[in-house]
């Protein structure tokens, strides 16, 4: 399993406002643009992400797993996609604008007595080829 470094910046975007064929590109080794609106998620703590690599009947599939707490509310009934930026400056998308889509779990907790606030914790699993996508937005 591989993990990304240190997460410092993750937006969303709208799944149906990416362009089409990014697999594809990824793929190839062509250069993927994110030129559709990205829309900040302030995250509290650290966010992590994992890709582990698995080859099935001749065929490589990719799973990643975005994990990031938010006092934020995402647009959680739309089909999103999402955007992040590691400590070294790289960009990397997750989801394209055709199925499958990144699944979103959704976890909410109060918070602690202490004076923490309250936060929810998302999950966002993603499989495809190529799951994890070399990108500039």
């Amino acid at each position: 399993m591989q993990r990304l470094p240190g997460i410092i910046n993750i937006y969303y975007v709208l799944a149906s406002s990416l362009m089409a064929s990014i697999t594809q590109k990824a793929l190839a080794d062509a250069p993927v643009g994110v030129f559709a609106d990205t829309f900040l998620i302030p995250h509290i703590g650290d966010a992590v992400c994992e890709m582990e690599t698995q080859f099935d009947n001749n065929d490589t599939l990719e799973k990643v797993k975005l994990s990031f707490s938010t006092t934020s509310q995402l647009p959680a009934r739309e089909h999103l996609a999402f955007v992040i930026q590691t400590v070294d400056g790289k960009q990397y998308l997750i989801g394209t604008a055709d199925k499958p889509y990144p699944v979103i779990k959704v976890d909410d907790s109060t918070g602690k007595v202490d004076g923490d606030s309250a936060a929810t914790k998302y999950t966002i699993s993603y499989t495809n080829k190529v799951a994890l996508v070399p990108c500039t937005a």
